[in-house]
């Protein structure tokens, strides 16, 4: 009997302390956040046309290139040409990376991203169709055809 509420409070206690050290991890709705090491951060969404879409802590004040890096970067195909920056407020940035891509301009003048701001990169029409369709498959399945009726005659 003695041994059912050891064990009781054993499980008890583990459950108390790995509840409050998972609940540091949480996200929050305050705009900033202030770590032990001072460094004010900031929640970011980055999603589309990227390795690791999702939500990220950044410092404040981090350029677009930065943020995009964060999630591994964009993916072939990716249309630089209009990413879209939506905030928290309803309005929306449109940035063309290409042209600082291609420059030597700095990254920070494109936009200033903000708390729970929304970054989305599109993918090309192109790559698109070649990545998510059946398209090249049923055309070269057409040429195989052709090719081989040629042959045959």
């Amino acid at each position: 009997m003695k041994f059912n509420y050891i064990c009781i409070y054993i499980l008890f206690t583990f459950s108390l302390c790995f509840s409050s050290s998972s609940n540091s991890t949480l996200m929050s709705n305050e705009n900033y956040i202030t770590g032990e090491d001072g460094v004010v951060r900031m929640y970011v969404n980055i999603v589309g046309h990227v390795k690791n879409p999702g939500t990220y802590l950044v410092y404040d004040e981090i350029d677009i290139m930065s943020a995009i890096s964060l999630a591994g970067g964009y993916l072939q195909g990716s249309n630089l040409n209009s990413i879209v920056v939506h905030h928290e407020d309803g309005s929306s940035s449109k940035i063309n990376l290409n042209n600082s891509l291609n420059s030597n301009s700095s990254f920070d003048s494109l936009v200033k991203l903000q708390p729970h701001d929304t970054i989305f990169i599109k993918q090309n029409f192109f790559s698109q169709i070649f990545t998510s369709s059946n398209i090249p498959a049923v055309i070269l399945g057409i040429l195989n055809i052709a090719l081989t009726i040629e042959r045959t005659e």
